[in-house]
């Protein structure tokens, strides 16, 4: 038989990956082992690409153990700490899948979420970004969404810790699709896309290497006419994670008013935007320690 036929026919009956989870990994800990458990049992994820993000050594190790004992996961390492958006870029262009899911290292998914956030996309205007609710290892929810059009101004209020809101489970009169609600931003630690549509924004802006690269991702699928949603019938548990340098916080914050800024006011509060964040960001982070206040 002719090897290309036969190669051929092995690429027409090779099943297509259906969702394809990136993890990025920068850190060791418990929640890392329980987060890959987790993506490779959930039955619509095809492929788990893991972006070995200057991870220390005994994890690189670990994870490429991991990598060569099975062929649904493809491993990226090499590159250093390049930021979390970057690390996410490079895990989608390895990717196959359909629908790309985004799932943070201190993120355990649960089950069957995977199908139901693309489900919930089906009949979406594209672009279209689909959330899940998160969780503490308590089962409180946490805030993973924001309501309201998405401006320079929606800087302030993640600065402040206002607007993040934990979606409720709505009357099916008020749902897009069994259990989702529009929102204008949900959180990156757990987001589910077509691959198609990934590609069509550009994927994360590199610039915010920090944070906000979630928000900025669904300000500009709202521009482009499509639809951001929360999917409640999904979930994942979240594990704290590591603390963030406000320093940096701030400097995406600012960046992101720099780019989303459309109006004469929100110019002009680009110009200062950086202080006056990092100021706010410092404030809230005491105040969180003094008084026990949540995380966004």
């Amino acid at each position: 038989m002719d090897p290309k036929q036969t190669r051929a026919r092995s690429a027409a009956v090779e099943p297509q990956v259906r969702v394809s989870a990136v993890v990025v990994v920068r850190a060791a800990g418990a929640p890392l082992e329980l987060c890959l458990r987790a993506a490779l049992a959930e039955p619509w994820i095809d492929e788990l690409v893991i972006v070995d993000n200057g991870a220390p050594p005994p994890v690189a190790s670990a994870l490429r153990a991991l990598a060569a004992d099975r062929r649904d996961i493809v491993l990226v390492q090499g590159q250093g700490d390049v930021g979390h958006a970057a690390g996410a870029n490079l895990g989608a262009a390895r990717a196959h899948g359909r629908w790309l899911m985004f799932i943070d290292s201190h993120v355990v998914l649960q089950r069957g979420a995977a199908e139901r956030m693309a489900a919930a996309g089906a009949e979406a205007n594209a672009p279209w970004i689909v959330g899940a609710r998160l969780v503490d290892t308590s089962g409180h929810e946490r805030a993973s969404a924001r309501a309201g059009r998405l401006t320079a101004w929606s800087a302030l209020a993640v600065a402040c810790g206002i607007g993040a809101h934990r979606p409720k489970r709505t009357r099916r009169a008020d749902a897009e699709q069994d259990g989702a609600i529009k929102v204008a931003a949900i959180s990156g630690a757990l987001m589910l896309m077509p691959r198609a549509d990934f590609d069509r924004l550009g994927g994360f802006d590199e610039v915010f290497a920090a944070g906000v690269a979630d928000l900025d991702l669904c300000r500009r699928a709202n521009e482009a006419g499509g639809r951001v949603l929360m999917q409640t019938a999904a979930a994942g548990v979240h594990f704290a994670p590591g603390a963030v340098d406000a320093r940096q916080d701030s400097s995406a914050l600012a960046a992101y008013v720099r780019r989303s800024a459309h109006s004469a006011p929100e110019r002009a509060f680009a110009a200062i935007a950086r202080p006056s964040l990092a100021a706010l960001v410092l404030l809230r982070r005491s105040l969180r320690f003094i008084f026990g206040a949540g995380a966004r």
